[in-house]
């Protein structure tokens, strides 16, 4: 499978491939964060290195800040074109922070989906943002305000229904209907934005099926632990 480009609801998504250096048929889709890019900060490129050994890798970037609505629509876009392109393949998914929950929702909607990796990922989205956010810029947008705002990865518009579409979605009654597909949850103990404690209930809520991993102290970009969390996962989807 080469690099694709498939439509998506808001439009074409290019997707980039790290081809499987093995003979099997595995593909595995990862879905970065809440701003953050398919190249994860240089440190996704790496990791698909690594899980390549096991199967072909494809990022891909989600259209903007859009609701996660929209990133579920966009991510199963995505892993259609994938079964398109590599008929009878075995697909994984992977989600890092935000993406993290736009792929439970994914896995949960597809039973097709044989495994399920969450790094830094959340358990209560609404929660989530409010610590992130503060109190004040999160009680305006909840209260039906947008926010403008400029950071070092620039411009950036949150509209009320970022949060209002948040209650689609009760990823712990999700986990709670989980089957026995296996899933591996990646997180740093010093993760100042998605907190440690929903890695851990996450992986409470899932028991058996889940196969929890902390790092200590790190960041929730895993900037110290990055090439020992690939090691990890290309393991585990080789298992």
């Amino acid at each position: 499978m080469d690099d694709f480009v498939v439509q998506g609801p808001l439009g074409p998504i290019e997707c980039v491939v790290e081809k499987n250096r093995s003979d099997n048929k595995n593909v595995l889709v990862m879905a970065h964060g809440f701003r953050g890019s398919r190249e994860g900060g240089g440190r996704a490129p790496l990791v698909a290195k690594q899980c390549a050994a096991c199967c072909s890798v494809v990022r891909f970037n989600f259209t903007g800040t859009r609701v996660l609505s929209l990133q579920v629509a966009e991510l199963q876009a995505v892993i259609s074109q994938v079964r398109r392109l590599v008929p009878g393949c075995t697909v994984f998914l992977m989600g890092r922070s935000l993406g993290g929950a736009a792929s439970i929702v994914t896995a949960g909607l597809d039973k097709e989906i044989a495994k399920l990796v969450l790094w830094a990922a959340p358990n209560d989205l609404r929660f989530t943002f409010r610590y992130v956010m503060g109190e004040a810029d999160y009680a305006r947008l909840d209260q039906g305000e947008t926010l403008h705002f400029t950071d070092e990865r620039g411009e950036c518009v949150l509209t009320p229904d970022f949060l209002t579409d948040f209650d689609k979605y009760d990823l712990s009654s999700i986990l709670q209907g989980w089957d026995e597909r296996p899933v591996l949850l990646l997180h740093c103990e010093g993760d100042s934005v998605v907190l440690v404690q929903q890695a851990k209930r996450n992986a409470e809520i899932l028991g058996k099926a889940g196969e929890l991993h902390l790092f200590p102290n790190g960041d929730h970009s895993f900037t110290d632990y990055s090439e020992k969390a690939g090691a990890i996962i290309a393991d585990w989807l080789t298992r």
